[in-house]
């Protein structure tokens, strides 16, 4: 698990800069990072309301299931967000180099707070929503009885789909008109393929026998997360512009999203493979009464 993350991180930090230097390019050429003042008053209200989104699925979820996944995967989700904060940040690395979206962005130790904070939320956001939509019946049915798709064996896939995000990373900054839909998808794909390499089950391991669930709440999931989070910075006076074909690509963007997030939780979940929760024990305290007959 570990040595896949990080070759992910590493991938993610070294081959857009490899594309930039291979074509000639230099640091400076790129855009800014910085547009506009930073909008804190934007970033923290968006991050609250993710938090107050994500506490109110939990509640709906365990008066659903009872079971309270906080509390019994408590280690499990301070990893995910952990791994959303990263994440987050290596998308901003990457829109460094593709300028899909500009928006108001500041240096300043309460900006980088905040957006940590909002990075942190997204990841949490997301793995509530599928579990919450993946807890009525109904919706599982109706997925898992779907068309099956032939899968390749998972070594032929992952050599296809190396090249395809090596290639998406590297010509972020050479091809960004051509390629800024392969960049975007790379992250998705590099970690896709290092799961196969692995031998590790992928988020769309169930398309084989016609099982479409986990793939469509993950991607209805980043589609809610996204949207929420995005028209809340904008209503609250957050300004970010995408320069993306069409807008339908922002949508694109957040179901990779939604399966990138499912599929960085099931790396995470490993580490807690094969171990048992802590039951508490029954046991009389010590010292134990004596009773005298």
């Amino acid at each position: 698990m570990k040595t896949r993350l990080v070759f992910f991180v590493c991938a993610l930090l070294c081959l857009p800069y490899l594309g930039l230097l291979l074509t000639g390019g230099e640091w400076n050429e790129l855009r800014p990072f910085t547009l506009y003042t930073s909008p804190l008053p934007s970033l923290a209200l968006t991050a609250l309301l993710l938090l107050l989104y994500t506490a109110l699925l939990h509640a709906w979820l365990t008066l659903r299931t009872g079971n309270n996944l906080f509390k019994l995967q408590r280690n499990y989700f301070f990893a995910s967000a952990l791994a959303s904060l990263i994440l987050g940040w290596l998308l901003v690395f990457l829109n460094h180099f593709s300028a899909s979206w500009l928006g108001q962005w500041g240096w300043d130790a309460a900006s980088i707070a905040l957006s940590s904070l909002l990075f942190a939320a997204l990841l949490p956001a997301v793995l509530i929503t599928r579990a919450l939509l993946g807890s009525f019946a109904w919706v599982l049915k109706k997925l898992t009885r779907q068309f099956s798709l032939p899968m390749l064996d998972a070594d032929t896939s992952a050599f296809i789909l190396i090249p395809a995000a090596v290639l998406g990373l590297l010509g972020s900054s050479a091809w960004v008109t051509q390629l800024f839909w392969l960049t975007w998808a790379a992250p998705l794909l590099l970690l896709l393929a290092l799961q196969l390499l692995w031998h590790e089950s992928t988020v769309f391991a169930g398309l084989r026998a016609g099982d479409w669930s986990r793939v469509v709440c993950a991607g209805i999931s980043g589609l809610l997360v996204g949207n929420l989070a995005l028209g809340v910075f904008q209503f609250t006076g957050g300004q970010l512009l995408t320069l993306l074909p069409h807008v339908l690509f922002n949508q694109f963007g957040f179901v990779l999203y939604g399966l990138l997030g499912l599929q960085l939780g099931d790396v995470i979940a490993e580490f807690w493979r094969g171990k048992t929760r802590p039951v508490p024990s029954h046991k009389k305290k010590f010292p134990i009464p004596v009773v005298v007959k």
